[in-house]
């Protein structure tokens, strides 16, 4: 929208920039990152509240003297003049989505939805985590309508991560040890993206019949299993799009889909966009990204949405 380094502005400095907000919230800053090798800052403080998502690898995050290590699907959270660093841990690539907000004069509600949290929970194969990329794409774009869509996205995520952080207070209903077969039912799912549900084996690593685990899977997880296949695979499909020289077709295959146009179908149904639209909103040269062959190979040929 600017040139401007709006996120390190205080509030009021950047109301005249955000012209496509009205009102509050006002989103100074919302981009996909691409941390260098050995990347990181220590002792920061901004004057606005931020977000941040993590799409992939791992990273060490210190807040007041906290420090967390945060991985794929995390969401975690700091306030205005809260003295925080971040830095990629070695291993897979870092990738995070960051989006820097205030509310003007304004309190701002996360502080009463929150309860203080920092770290807000795990969101891979959640809505959430299609708000994120939405918000990124959605903010890139000029104008009234796409600046209303963005404010709408950040406070539907500011609201599922609070009942996330409010189940988190509360005593869960799910057993200890229910949650940790309903983990290795969730760890099988995922390793196992191109092949259909097992049920049969699936009833057998978690001891529970299928309708039983699929209400114990909701209430720790928030999703059916059904679902959350669904949520990994399309989640899978943007890392490999975004990391891999994988083709379209290759990339459907690893997530299940022999046919190129239902997976397309499937991502578009799930995230608004095909996985084209997706790689092309993220793009920014400052993030560092590569396109793979797979987004060169879909440009040259001029594919169309629809099937891809």
């Amino acid at each position: 929208m600017t040139d401007l380094d709006l996120a390190a502005l205080h509030p009021q400095d950047t109301l005249e920039a955000l012209s496509d907000f009205r009102f509050p919230p006002y989103i100074s800053l919302a981009h996909i990152f691409h941390a260098p090798r050995d990347w990181g800052f220590a002792d920061r403080t901004l004057k606005q509240y931020a977000l941040n998502y993590v799409i992939g690898g791992r990273g060490e995050f210190t807040v007041e003297n906290n420090v967390h290590t945060v991985e794929k699907g995390d969401v975690f959270f700091y306030r205005p003049y809260e003295k925080h660093g971040l830095r990629a841990l070695p291993g897979r690539p870092f990738i995070s989505i960051t989006v820097v907000f205030h509310f003007d004069r304004l309190p701002c509600p996360a502080e009463e939805l929150l309860h203080g949290a920092h770290m807000l929970g795990r969101f891979d194969g959640h809505a959430v985590e299609h708000q994120f990329a939405e918000l990124v794409a959605k903010y890139r774009q000029p104008g009234l309508e796409n600046g209303l869509q963005c404010q709408s996205l950040l406070l539907s995520i500011l609201a599922e991560t609070s009942r996330k952080v409010a189940e988190g207070r509360q005593q869960t209903s799910v057993s200890r040890k229910n949650l940790a077969k309903l983990v290795l039912v969730k760890n099988h799912i995922e390793n196992r993206l191109d092949a259909k549900l097992d049920v049969t084996e699936i009833e057998r690593i978690a001891g529970m019949t299928w309708n039983y685990l699929i209400a114990e899977f909701k209430k720790a997880f928030g999703i059916t299993p059904m679902q959350f296949l669904i949520w990994a695979r399309v989640t899978k499909a943007k890392e490999l799009a975004l990391q891999s020289p994988l083709s379209f077709g290759e990339i459907a295959a690893q997530v299940g889909y022999n046919d190129i146009h239902a997976f397309g179908k499937m991502f578009k149904k799930k995230t608004g966009m095909s996985l084209t639209e997706f790689c092309s909103s993220l793009y920014d040269a400052d993030h560092l990204i590569r396109w793979p062959k797979a987004v060169r190979d879909a440009a040259a040929a001029g594919l169309k949405d629809d099937k891809i």
